[in-house]
Parts: structure tokens; C-alpha cells; sequence
């Protein structure tokens, strides 16, 4: 079976530069919130309504997921408990997936505004990051293609 990352996906993505990218930021940033196993289908669905290129925005979830891993979500909380200054005993799980949503729940709205705000300032940072390294990628593919 051939395994494809979200940046090499983009190669075979078709449209313009600047909608791709702007779908594989959005799923960057979607790829940062406490929603795992939902994440995609957000970043469909508000591709879909803002007009993004949907497979570059599940692209962006993805590839953010492969990236960050376990380590962004326990970096969100520990940023997210730090601002808002919440004093809580809540650990990581050491596996992310759709179970993660039930323990944050059992774990309190505390935890849950924690990782929703340090997702939030974490994701507009790969927001912005994936934009620019979409556009660069996209860019340079026309550029190859239009030398050939």
C-alpha cells in the first residue's frame, strides 16, 4: 500500500495556488484543535463553505497530525492551562484518537478550554506556516511545468 503525507498529496492536487494552499492551512489549523477523528470532516465541510480546496485541506489535517503527533496535543494544554491559568492534574493519554474526545470530556471543561485555546494559538501558527509552504510547493510545480 502506498502512504502519501499531506505535503507530497499536494503535488497531485489540481487548481489554483492560492485555493489549494488556502485549504491545506485551513486543515493545518483544524489539525491543531482538540477534535481528533473529526478533523477532517471539519476541514471538508469549511473548505466546502469557504470556498477551499477540500482534498488540500484534508491534505493539511493529516500531514499536521503525522507532524505533531502526541507531543502538539500535550503542548497545546500545557500553553492553553498556562493563559488561562488553570490548575489541573489531567494527563495526555500517550495515544490520540476518537477515545481522546471522551476523556477530555470526562475530564472537564478546564481541560477541554485548554487544549481548545492553545490548539487555537498553535494552529494559527501552522495556519500561516502551511500557507506560505503550500503556495512555495504549488508555485514551483507551475514554474517546473511551464519550463518543460
Amino acid at each position: 500500500m502506498l502512504k502519501i503525507d499531506g505535503v507530497k498529496r499536494l503535488f497531485v492536487l489540481n487548481g489554483d495556488p492560492k485555493v489549494v494552499a488556502r485549504g491545506f492551512a485551513l486543515g493545518s489549523f483544524v489539525g491543531m484543535l482538540p477534535f481528533p477523528g473529526f478533523q477532517m470532516l471539519i476541514s471538508a465541510v469549511l473548505a466546502s463553505l469557504l470556498r477551499f480546496h477540500k482534498g488540500a485541506a484534508i491534505a493539511g489535517v493529516f500531514n499536521t497530525n503525522v507532524v505533531t503527533g502526541v507531543f502538539v496535543f500535550a503542548f497545546n494544554y500545557w500553553l492553553g492551562k498556562k493563559i488561562l491559568g488553570i490548575d489541573s492534574s489531567f494527563h495526555i493519554p500517550k495515544q490520540i484518537n476518537i477515545g481522546f474526545a471522551k476523556t477530555v470530556i470526562e475530564a472537564g471543561s478546564d481541560v477541554f478550554l485548554s487544549l481548545l485555546l492553545g490548539g487555537f494559538i498553535t494552529g494559527i501558527l501552522a495556519m500561516f506556516l502551511g500557507y506560505y509552504v503550500s503556495l512555495s510547493i504549488l508555485t514551483r510545480k507551475i514554474k517546473s511545468k511551464n519550463e518543460d
